[in-house]
């Protein structure tokens, strides 16, 4: 199933018939302005989107395009966007037909400073991350892309993965793809999995059964002050933030380490 944004994709490429994958790339971040279809994070050459390149792999693999040096469409009968997206497409398309790899950078940096922060070219603006404390993220509902925003936006740089087993099947939240791919952004990662939960404890659980559990989870808090006291040492001297899946702290173990941290004095925020 080709979604809204592949069809953009494709769209584009069949617009150049062949295209560079850095152009593809920034002309997809300035589409992606005027309508929502990938979140870009900033990056080595600028805004860049991890899912984007997720979706070309998958398109390459379908038989749809074929990815080298650059990008060719190979199957010219696929599913188009809505007309209003094409006539966005077209009109970038237009624009930029002429422009070299370079032309397009310098344009996107000058209109899009704050995605230099991590440029390898000419950086626009400085990322500078002197805070402290401690916050808490989940993943639900993020595309990898957004996760990364809300760290880098909040200025954080250290995530504490407080998961049991730090896998996942949503694309890039798995320990040695996030581990990995933090590192681009200047933010270490570091995984306590004493401080999750088994997920037999969570199977088939009701809301009720969730409220005990993360009673009995409290109590058991009680034994791992050497943990806790590492979190707030951590929280000392750099800006972590605390992660596991569940979109709301309030439903999630992370909440209640958050809470307890509350409870002696510490200003804890949930991204």
């Amino acid at each position: 199933m080709i979604n809204k944004s592949q069809r953009a994709v494709l769209f584009l490429i069949a617009r150049y018939g062949k295209i560079s994958k850095m152009k593809l790339v920034k002309l997809m971040f300035l589409i992606s302005q005027e309508r929502s279809l990938y979140n870009f994070v900033p990056y080595k050459y600028g805004p860049f989107s991890f899912q984007l390149y997720r979706d070309l792999f998958n398109l390459e693999k379908s038989g749809s395009i074929l990815i080298d040096e650059n990008v060719q469409i190979l199957d010219t009968v696929f599913p188009k966007p809505d007309f209003f997206l094409q006539e966005i497409i077209s009109s970038y398309a237009q624009k930029f037909q002429a422009s070299t790899d370079m032309d397009i950078i310098d344009y996107v940096y000058d209109h899009f400073p704050e995605y230099t922060i991590f440029s390898k070219l000419k950086p626009k603006k400085e990322q500078i991350s002197e805070e402290k404390g401690i916050t808490t993220i989940g993943y639900e509902g993020k595309d990898i892309d957004q996760f990364f925003q809300t760290l880098i936006a909040n200025r954080v740089t250290l995530l504490v993965d407080v998961r049991r087993n730090a896998f996942s099947r949503k694309y890039g939240y798995s320990k040695e793809a996030l581990s990995r791919n933090l590192q681009n952004f200047c933010i270490k990662y570091v995984h306590i999995p004493e401080l999750g939960i088994e997920s037999s404890r969570r199977r088939d659980i009701t809301q009720n059964g969730y409220q005990e559990l993360f009673k009995q989870y409290s109590s058991e808090l009680e034994y791992k002050g050497d943990l806790i006291e590492k979190i707030k040492a951590l929280g000392g001297q750099e800006k972590i933030a605390l992660m596991c899946f569940e979109k709301n702290a309030s439903h999630c173990h992370r909440g209640v380490i958050a809470d307890r941290l509350r409870k002696e004095g510490w200003e804890i925020v949930d991204l």
